[in-house]
């Protein structure tokens, strides 16, 4: 059996394509799921005047167990979630999905934010920070000299 391409290369897209085929493409849903690492995930909005962030973060027990900061256009979220109910139920585990302990995560913002109005507020497992855009330009347009 003769193949074109080298034994050590691989395709991913067509391996893709290939158990697409055979197992549907459903088989994709939620991949995204399984093999981020990045957390909190987060779902991003911009009303024009503000973006808004909402990220998943249960097991935030107190107010110190987070902390946000924005430096530039840049967003850090970072803290800890605690697992409060597992380690004190009885009998063994015989599913773990839930993802706890600390949690580091920088966000680019696509807009120039006014670091000074912030407004974040925690409810449910859930952190909802909305931030003020500026009213000034993102793109700065730098002009070239030219000498001959």
């Amino acid at each position: 059996m003769s193949s074109a391409k080298s034994s050590k290369s691989v395709d991913l897209s067509y391996i893709k394509r290939i158990v697409s085929e055979v197992m549907g493409e459903e088989l994709w849903n939620g991949f995204y799921d399984v093999v981020t690492t990045e957390r909190p995930r987060i779902d991003m909005y911009d009303d024009g005047s503000t973006i808004t962030l909402i990220a998943e973060a249960p097991g935030i027990l107190n107010p110190q167990d987070v902390l946000i900061s924005v430096t530039g256009n840049r967003l850090n979220i970072r803290g800890i979630s605690k697992d409060k109910y597992q380690r004190n139920r009885p009998g063994k585990t015989l599913k773990s999905e839930c993802l706890y302990g600390a949690f580091n995560r920088f966000i680019d913002l696509p807009c120039s934010v006014d670091e000074n109005n912030i407004k974040a507020v925690y409810e449910n497992g859930m952190l909802e920070i909305v931030i003020q855009k500026t009213s000034g330009t993102d793109d700065k347009t730098i002009e070239i000299e030219f000498k001959k």
